[in-house]
């Protein structure tokens, strides 16, 4: 796993071919920034535009909410699917390549929503979920060789804010183009989106440095306890993240408030995890040691969050809110991370085994929950502490030290 270079002072990478001889600055360092953050708000649609657009979707195909989550949960077999299949993939020379296609298939799928309906929606979903997942890992990638060492943290948060900016980009076009001019008009203009930012993705290709293969040939991941750790953390915490996500309005609103304060106060708890997220993503740019510490810490406050959102009670609810979103659900670009720190050159392949659990985790959990909650109510907020509970012991488990994949990725990644 680890390649030690013959010079002591300054060590060459784990493999020219597998990780550029050095990140580009500036403007480069943005533009791929900003690059994966466009394409992962374009490829959550497929699942966030059904659920914004319920209402008419199920008046029109008589529909009830059983059935949209059906679909929903498809998304998230198929990203599993996706995350599965990357991570034996080879990385290509040119990210941008893989991203670019998997936008063309996201379009696809957002077409086949709007066109026919009754099957499109399961097949959309499925395809879009794959492409989702399947590019995740590469885009994971894609940040690490274009992002100097000190802002990777950063881009890794900016991306993973790019999920609940999706979620809210959605619901403002229920208004936008939903309501005035049909469902149908907010899925053509996302697939619309799609196929421009593939254009440009298209365009912006690099091959990586002079000389370097169409593939690069890292050698083969076996998934150690760090690793299957932070998997763990990811199902987890995505139990807790996409529960919250599903299932917090209408806690609040059977909590006793209306159901405008649930939706602003579920509003703001969004609005939180974006700038949580970033924030996050950067003070995990202080080293390894201060990414799990930032893991750790997001956990035990969701974990908090969940318990206050399980006691009822007004109050206790909108700070159980605000917590469980910040911290349950404000992890995600640090975890995925934490992954590619440890396993320079493969970060394609690491990530996409957190990827896994992320999805695996947001299929299972809205599915588990919703059962819970009809039986229990707010006590089913208890479990879903539980899982929070499991994916901070997850972290502790991976941070413990491991002294060859330390050495290997800082003498890749210029240190801490």
């Amino acid at each position: 796993m680890s390649r030690h270079p013959s010079a002591p002072t300054r060590p060459a990478p784990v493999a020219a071919a597998a990780v550029p001889s050095g990140p580009p600055e500036g403007r480069r360092d943005l533009g791929a920034v900003w690059h994966v953050a466009a394409m992962t708000v374009l490829t959550s649609t497929p699942v966030f535009l059904p659920g914004a657009a319920h209402a008419l979707i199920g008046r029109e195909l008589g529909w009830g909410e059983g059935r949209m989550g059906q679909v929903l949960a498809l998304y998230w077999l198929g990203s599993l699917g996706g995350a599965w299949r990357s991570r034996r993939r080879e990385s290509p020379a040119a990210v941008e390549t893989t991203l670019a296609v998997a936008l063309l298939v996201t379009a696809g799928a957002l077409s086949a929503m709007a066109a026919w309906p009754t099957a499109g929606l399961w097949a959309g979903a499925l395809a879009g979920g794959v492409a989702y997942g399947y590019s995740q890992p590469h885009t994971n990638q894609l940040l690490m060789r274009r992002c100097a060492p000190g802002i990777r943290g950063f881009a890794f948060g900016l991306k993973q804010a790019a999920v609940p900016t999706a979620t809210l980009v959605c619901s403002v076009a229920v208004p936008l183009l939903v309501v005035p001019f049909g469902w149908r008009s907010a899925f053509c203009v996302a697939a619309g989106l799609c196929v421009a930012h593939c254009v440009v993705l298209w365009r912006s290709r690099t091959a990586g440095p002079a000389g370097a293969a169409p593939r690069t040939t890292a050698p083969a991941l076996r998934p150690d306890r760090r690793l299957l750790a932070l998997s763990a953390a990811g199902l987890f915490g995505a139990v807790v993240g996409n529960s919250l996500g599903g299932f917090l309005l209408v806690t609040l609103t059977d909590g006793g408030m209306t159901y405008t304060a649930g939706a602003l106060t579920a509003a703001a708890a969004s609005a939180l995890t974006i700038v949580v997220r970033i924030a996050a993503g950067r003070g995990s740019d202080t080293g390894r040691a201060g990414v799990y510490l930032v893991l750790a810490l997001m956990f035990a406050a969701g974990l908090a969050g969940t318990c206050l959102l399980a006691t009822g009670g007004t109050g206790l609810q909108i700070a159980g809110a605000l917590l469980a979103y910040a911290g349950g659900w404000g992890w995600a670009g640090v975890l995925h991370y934490a992954a590619a720190l440890a396993f320079p050159g493969r970060e394609n392949r690491a990530t996409a085994w957190t990827q896994m659990g992320v999805s695996l985790g947001a299929m299972a959990g809205p599915l588990l929950f919703g059962f819970c909650y009809q039986v229990v109510g707010a006590a089913a907020w208890w479990p879903v502490s539980a899982a929070g509970g499991c994916a901070f012991i997850a972290v502790l488990v991976a941070r413990r030290p491991d002294r060859v994949t330390r050495r290997a990725s800082t003498e890749t990644y210029g240190g801490d």
